[in-house]
């Protein structure tokens, strides 16, 4: 039947005989009865699978956006940085600290090279002797108080930070930072 091989799989062959050539004709009857229903299961099945992937996305983005607000909520400078020291995501508090307008400043960016760098005096702290991307690469979590974050106008504060590493099934893949600037203490 070429309406049938076009794509109309409701037409069927009107079946007279009783003999080979009707018994073809109704084999080919049930056959298109079984793939017309296979397509309207599977038509059906993608728009279910469809709608259940639309809303896990809604929920997704509803944690996400549950979980930067609680992040934007707090006073201190937060980020976090992958394995690599690329920064993953970035509360509002850090941005003001830091003078950065936007998360797309920084996001993506290695922190250490944007904003630990170098001493208070300008030395530049080689990144695999900074104690910040150390304690990451290590497993393991810092508290210091004693050096300095620049800001996006390249001035300097001291700093008083923790940084903690983030695992996945006991793998390290990142870290958070938290810090604060501590001018009003060290004056």
């Amino acid at each position: 039947n070429e309406v049938f091989s076009k794509g109309d799989l409701t037409k069927r062959v009107k079946v007279k005989r009783n003999d080979e050539i009707g018994t073809i004709g109704s084999s080919y009857n049930r056959m298109a009865d079984r793939i017309h229903s296979l397509v309207n299961n599977l038509e059906g099945e993608v728009r279910l699978r469809t709608e259940e992937i639309r809303r896990a996305n809604q929920e997704l983005e509803e944690s996400k956006d549950k979980l930067q607000l609680i992040l934007d909520s707090a006073a201190e400078g937060i980020y976090g940085i992958d394995f690599d020291g690329n920064c993953t995501f970035v509360n509002q508090s850090a941005l003001k600290i830091l003078d950065y307008e936007s998360p797309d400043e920084v996001l993506g960016k290695n922190m250490h090279d944007l904003i630990h760098h170098s001493t208070e005096q300008g030395y530049l702290i080689n990144s695999n002797e900074c104690l910040l991307v150390d304690a990451i690469k290590k497993g393991r979590g810092v508290h210091i108080n004693n050096e300095v974050f620049w800001r996006k106008d390249k001035t300097s504060f001291p700093v008083e930070y923790f940084s903690y590493p983030q695992k996945v099934n006991g793998e390290t893949v990142g870290g958070v930072v938290t810090f604060m600037d501590i001018t009003d203490r060290k004056n």
